[in-house]
């Protein structure tokens, strides 16, 4: 097995793992994601910096704010760790053909494959898509009946997890953005071909 294929298990692992230990799908796929990549000696951020980060996350689960309307906690901590590794930061951020780096990678990394497992990136289709049905969670027995949904459909599997899924898919990303990394050149062919 390469160092890639266990990297990808690991996080799916994890993923599964964090689930249940974490609690919440944005924090839980991005530190499956980190901890993933440091278990084969990849360090994107340091641990400190990582906890500070999940704090940024924590509110983002459920479809923001558990609300079930937003992005997918499983995309955003995913999305979250595949732009990190992209490197734009403010000062790249204002030069177009840069931001357009991460743009993609995020695109073709992270929300592809949920668009074509899932056929949304939001909580609910989600939800609906992987469990059955709609929760909102914030509402104390509802969110009792999603983790019981969850169980039963076994979410926590690392083969069946969406936060399993988003970290697999992020470290798949990752490896591919340090093995291929865009330029602004390439960038710029990219927004030539969708800004038409």
């Amino acid at each position: 097995m390469s160092k890639k294929e266990r990297c990808i298990q690991k996080a799916r692992e994890l993923g599964a793992w964090y689930e249940a230990e974490l609690v919440g799908c944005g924090h839980s796929t991005f530190a499956a994601t980190i901890d993933a990549l440091r278990s084969e000696g990849i360090e994107i951020i340091s641990e400190e910096v990582e906890d500070e980060f999940l704090k940024g996350l924590v509110g983002l689960t459920g479809g923001v704010g558990n609300m079930g309307l937003g992005s997918c906690g499983a995309v955003t901590g995913a999305c979250a760790a595949v732009s990190l590794v992209s490197g734009i930061g403010r000062l790249e951020n204002q030069i177009k053909e840069k931001r357009w780096i991460s743009y993609w990678n995020v695109k073709t990394g992270i929300i592809d494959k949920f668009m074509e497992k899932y056929g949304a990136i939001t909580c609910r289709p989600i939800q609906i898509r992987h469990v059955g049905r709609a929760f909102n969670s914030r509402i104390p027995e509802m969110n009792k009946a999603l983790f019981r949904a969850a169980q039963e459909k076994v979410c926590r599997t690392p083969a069946k997890c969406t936060i399993a899924e988003g970290a697999a898919w992020a470290v798949e990303a990752i490896f591919r953005i340090m093995e291929n990394p865009l330029d602004a050149r390439a960038a710029k062919a990219l927004i030539e071909k969708y800004e038409k």
